[in-house]
């Protein structure tokens, strides 16, 4: 369990995101943001807002920043809270009371859509913020070794088990598990998995001694869930034992409002990072971005910024500088009539790789699929490719 950390006091001229009754959220927020630079491994949540009063004094807390002095170090992913659209302004509204309570959380939407920024919002905003957060990449782990990662085991429990290993389930004692693409957990193991849940006890591989654990339960997932259940990946039982309070995370290409928003947080966050004037956009830049329907999300479109501030200096981002033409090629490739679905997939899958220079990771994520169901299709294949 990682050690209790001092708040530092926040200064009291604080403007809110343009939410009503959302003050005490935002201050909770940007309390948390005071405590980045020194313990940066228990923050997982940066508070955007347009404008933020000098705290008295006028010092900045961020000496790699000239800006903005309550702009947190960007050095990490997190956007939470630049909510624009009617859908993502309900779930900021609605997160602090979900925080505050100890009910298990299923985030539905897209990859790319923010799902782990959410949750990361939960956890931080929750009584549970100073003990730990333990995330779980369900997809990434090998079958023969998820309920070692979930339970641990002991020494001994298998061939190559040389001493105990202490599990996932026993790291979040205290804190909150987050089960990343829940429905790619094999359906042999769900049943313990459900148990283990309910009861708030397991055992390792190998034990005999049940364990008492008290988790927080977060789970997401980029599947339809109906689907999942009736085609029997996924059981309806665990389901239901996760999904007391539902989030659904929509696309960007639903959220035209968050575009430019997010576009301009990206652009401030990386011309800060690589030590460059901030830029802006040209009306042209912005036509562009709005109009461009973001297969890969939010997760896209900060790649995008990202690349082009690297490789462009002009003061101002115009559209020509934006480089998505190479995914809009496949966003409107068109296949000819009497292909058929499963040569269609395999066209898409392989043509995606190539854009994405045989980067298994980044084609997953554009294509809203897990690594491992990308992996088990190129070996079908017969294709290889890079992480």
């Amino acid at each position: 369990m990682s050690e209790n950390i001092p708040q530092k006091t926040l200064a009291p001229q604080e403007r809110t995101f343009g939410i009503s009754n959302f003050s005490s959220l935002q201050a909770n927020i940007a309390a948390r943001l005071r405590m980045r630079e020194k313990h940066p491994e228990n923050v997982f949540l940066e508070k955007q807002v347009n404008e933020v009063n000098r705290p008295a004094g006028g010092a900045s807390e961020n000496k790699n920043y000239d800006g903005n002095p309550m702009q947190p170090k960007t050095d990490s992913p997190v956007y939470f809270g630049i909510a624009e659209s009617p859908q993502m302004k309900k779930i900021v509204q609605d997160l602090g009371k979900i925080a505050k309570s100890n009910a298990s959380v299923f985030i539905t939407g897209e990859s790319g859509t923010g799902k782990e920024v959410v949750g990361s919002a939960i956890h931080q905003l929750s009584g549970r913020a100073n003990c730990p957060f333990i995330k779980v990449n369900c997809a990434a782990i090998p079958e023969t070794l998820i309920e070692s990662e979930f339970f641990g085991h002991e020494r001994g429990a298998f061939t190559g088990a040389m001493q105990r290993k202490i599990g996932r389930f026993e790291l979040a004692d205290k804190g909150t598990l987050m089960l990343d693409e829940v429905t790619e957990i094999p359906l042999v193991l769900q049943a313990k998995l459900l148990r283990a849940i309910q009861e708030q006890e397991f055992e390792r591989v190998g034990g005999v001694r049940p364990l008492k654990v008290n988790i927080r339960f977060l789970a997401t997932s980029n599947r339809n869930m109906q689907d999942a259940i009736e085609s029997k990946v996924f059981r309806e039982d665990l389901f239901y034992r996760l999904n007391v309070v539902p989030i659904h995370i929509p696309p960007l290409r639903e959220r035209i409002e968050d575009i430019l928003p997010l576009a301009h947080h990206f652009l401030q966050r990386y011309c800060t990072e690589n030590r460059l004037p901030l830029k802006t956009f040209t009306p042209e830049a912005i036509q562009k971005l709005q109009s461009y329907s973001w297969p890969g999300n939010v997760r896209e479109l900060g790649n995008i910024i990202e690349r082009t501030v690297v490789l462009d200096f002009d003061p101002e981002i115009d559209a020509e500088h934006l480089y998505i033409e190479a995914r809009a090629s496949i966003e409107k490739n068109s296949f000819p009539v009497g292909i058929s679905l499963h040569e269609m997939e395999k066209r898409l899958i392989l043509e995606t790789l190539e854009v994405h220079h045989r980067n298994r990771s980044k084609t997953a994520a554009i294509l809203g699929i897990s690594v491992r169901t990308l992996r088990n299709k190129l070996h079908e294949y017969g294709t290889m490719c890079e992480e």
